[in-house]
């Protein structure tokens, strides 16, 4: 490879375009010249000698070796990228308040790794955490007492007129536990929905997560024996463990309260985490999280 001391704007235009998959957006984006950002990468190819872009009526693709090159640099420039952002908003000291409304589920096992980077990058912004009921939540919402939901979804639009925003930004895998000792004794042998039948079961109350476990339920027509609905998920591990009795929990939770998982023959559902908010009702504080988080989950 030729020598590219000097040229780092090169490189760095070449990875702009890479990352739109486009010389046009790449140019609106970043408020560069498209023309300039074309000859940037004429001058880069050319001092390569490799092709770095596919361009047809179609639009603008990579090559392998455009691949290559942009996996080498994606990740020096996001690390760049995200210090300097760091080192400016610490020096601008740029305030506010953020309250975020969410349920107890999310707080205990999700919470902290949405909030924690960006308490890094805007540490000068008080964060207000509040938890209660996934109905509660939408009427705070709606009422501007909270600036952002992270709940399950599907999230419930009240009405078109609040044009509210809705971003999936994660999921929790769900399963069936017990404790070790009941395990051993038997449980280890479940692997059908008919098998639970047998146990005597604890599930969560009223919550998107029963309703999904509900519907399995029912499209599976089996009459399982649930002896406790609880709120609180270390209340029902504590529960299961003095009972000899089957929990369901998300996976995490499994793992924090040290039970063991039941595997079933059937997939379990999925419960989607979305983060939610109204489009015309966005503080600057709220919106540089939105910013954040979804430029997060596009890495």
């Amino acid at each position: 490879m030729n020598d590219l001391r000097g040229n780092l704007s090169l490189l760095y235009d070449f990875y702009l375009v890479g990352k739109e998959s486009s010389f046009s957006k790449a140019a609106e984006t970043n408020h560069l010249s498209q023309s300039n950002l074309t000859r940037s990468v004429k001058i880069l190819e050319e001092t390569l000698k490799l092709q770095l872009f596919n361009r047809d009526n179609k639009g603008t693709e990579l090559t392998k070796d455009g691949e290559r090159l942009y996996g080498e640099l994606d990740p020096i420039f996001n690390s760049l990228s995200n210090s300097i952002i760091l080192k400016q908003n610490v020096l601008e000291k740029i305030t506010g308040n953020l309250t975020i409304g969410t349920t107890r589920n999310i707080a205990d096992n999700r919470l902290n790794d949405y909030i924690s980077e960006f308490n890094k990058v805007y540490p000068h912004v008080k964060i207000n955490i509040l938890i209660d009921s996934a109905t509660n939540l939408n009427e705070f919402l709606i009422g501007h007492k909270i600036d952002v939901l992270i709940d399950y979804l599907p999230h419930i639009n009240y009405s078109e007129k609040y044009e509210v925003k809705v971003v999936a930004i994660g999921n929790f895998k769900t399963n069936f536990a017990c404790s070790k000792e009941l395990f051993v004794s038997g449980a280890s042998k479940i692997n059908s929905l008919d098998d639970l039948q047998n146990y005597n079961l604890v599930v969560p109350g009223s919550s998107r997560r029963r309703q999904l476990l509900d519907e399995v339920i029912q499209i599976n027509n089996t009459n399982l024996k649930i002896v406790a609905e609880m709120p609180d998920s270390e209340l029902m591990a504590k529960f299961i463990v003095s009972n000899d009795c089957i929990g369901y929990f998300i996976d995490e939770e499994i793992e924090k309260y040290n039970l063991k998982k039941i595997n079933l023959n059937i997939d379990l559902p999925s419960n989607n985490i979305g983060l939610i908010y109204l489009k015309n009702n966005v503080n600057s504080s709220a919106k540089k999280f939105i910013d954040l988080l979804i430029n997060n989950l596009e890495k």
